[in-house]
């Protein structure tokens, strides 16, 4: 199964993504900021794919790439 990490920092927008991907058959990992974000690849996470909002607080999905 492949696995997407899906980083918004808005509740709703990570909720609806991540119910599509998941019936789509993906395994989500989600996160509400690009600082958990990272969190998630230094706790070793392994993804296949990354989707993130661009327009967040703090660090912006640009430089959260």
């Amino acid at each position: 199964m492949k696995t997407i990490l899906l980083v918004d920092d808005s509740a709703t927008i990570l909720l609806s993504i991540s119910n599509i991907l998941t019936k789509a058959g993906y395994a989500v990992e989600k996160a509400n900021c690009a600082a958990e974000g990272l969190k998630k690849f230094s706790a070793g996470l392994k993804i296949d794919l990354l989707i993130t909002d661009l327009n967040m607080p703090g660090m912006n999905g640009i430089e959260f790439i």
